[in-house]
């Protein structure tokens, strides 16, 4: 291999995004409550596991809420690897509609409900957190990752509108990938990207893009 060749592969670092496993609280908004992972949730981590085995891992991080770290630490235990927690990972918090299903928000405040839906995202749910700042502080922790792992892989576990915003932001989400599709980012499914010169991309061929399986196909974050 030229030298050249080699100092192009040491430049670039590989992060696999991946959304927790499935929670009691699927379908209600969900971004700064913390639930466990649900029973069916922690029937998924041994098919996670197999499905990452191929990556070899120079650390492991997670948002510090309960359903991404029992997800990565299902995966740290076989690695024999720490979970390194970041709040900057958590997903979007939704404020007075935390817990709450569409009904129940829209029969709250219909005209508030309808403002939201039409201005998405740039209107925050009532008490909750403003996208901008959600924005900054996710793509603050990506590279702050990419750098702390340089030329190796780091597996992220987090949230899926952490997932879809960054991948969105960095023109890397796949074709039909809509701003309301949570089909493309199921439970556990996992996403593999490649930060290289100075740019965020994706892999010729995603090995590992996304999980269609869900039956959970709601406008809600988790």
């Amino acid at each position: 291999m030229s030298r050249s060749r080699k100092s192009a592969l040491r430049s670039r670092s590989t992060l696999v995004l991946v959304r927790h496993a499935h929670t009691a609280m699927a379908g209600r908004f969900c971004g700064h409550s913390d639930p466990p992972l649900s029973a069916q949730g922690l029937a998924q981590l041994p098919g996670l596991n197999r499905r990452l085995r191929t990556f070899s891992l120079a650390g492991i991080f997670s948002s510090d809420l309960k359903r991404a770290r029992q997800t990565a630490e299902s995966i740290a235990r076989r690695r024999n690897l720490q979970v390194h927690s970041l709040v900057s990972l958590r997903e979007l918090a939704f404020g007075s509609w935390e817990g709450l299903d569409w009904e129940q928000v829209v029969q709250r405040d219909s005209a508030y409900a309808q403002q939201w839906l039409d201005l998405n995202p740039a209107l925050a749910a009532p008490e909750g957190e403003d996208f901008e700042d959600f924005r900054n502080r996710i793509h603050a922790a990506m590279e702050q990752i990419a750098a702390q792992v340089q030329n190796g892989c780091a597996l992220v576990v987090t949230h899926a509108g952490v997932i879809r915003t960054f991948l969105q932001d960095n023109d890397l989400a796949q074709a039909g990938a809509g701003p309301g599709d949570f089909a493309k980012y199921d439970y556990t499914s996992c996403w593999e990207v490649w930060r290289e010169a100075g740019q965020w991309r994706l892999p010729r061929e995603n090995r590992r893009s996304v999980t269609l399986s869900s039956d959970d196909r709601r406008l809600v974050s988790d």
